[in-house]
């Protein structure tokens, strides 16, 4: 089972993850954190082997939690956001070089194909990533 630690400021980004990634079934959410410092303390307690992370969130954002989670507990991390796609290569580029391994498009309201195919790409890169493996340093 992929054990999985869901960071977003968003409570309805946070359920919507976490309902795609528990429906699939070799994976389960063990934790929600709502902003970058969450996300570091609850890497450190849980472990997870896997985290979706936003990029912009209060208090801390995915950038700063990404180096912080990487120097301390690395763990892979698929960003999950709703920056169009030029934002997210400019964003994504930065937070590619923290320490994320992947990104991709926030599930959002768009039609049933679109939700799906979302979807589908969140919990392929889920389980994709769960295969990389740290060694401590």
């Amino acid at each position: 089972m992929i054990r999985i630690l869901v960071v977003d400021d968003s409570a309805t980004a946070r359920e919507a993850i976490t309902a795609i990634l528990n429906g699939a079934p070799d994976m389960t959410v063990v934790a929600q954190a709502a902003d970058g410092v969450e996300a570091v303390r609850l890497t450190a307690a849980l472990k997870p082997d896997v985290i979706t992370m936003d990029i912009n969130m209060p208090q801390m954002n995915g950038h700063e939690a990404t180096r912080q989670i990487m120097a301390m507990t690395p763990t892979p991390i698929v960003v999950v956001t709703t920056v169009t796609q030029r934002e997210m290569i400019l964003q994504g580029l930065d937070i590619l070089l923290d320490g994320a391994l992947d990104i991709v498009q926030k599930p959002s309201r768009l039609s049933a194909e679109g939700f799906e195919a979302i979807s589908a790409e969140l919990v392929a890169k889920v389980r994709a990533v769960s295969q990389i493996k740290f060694s401590k340093a």
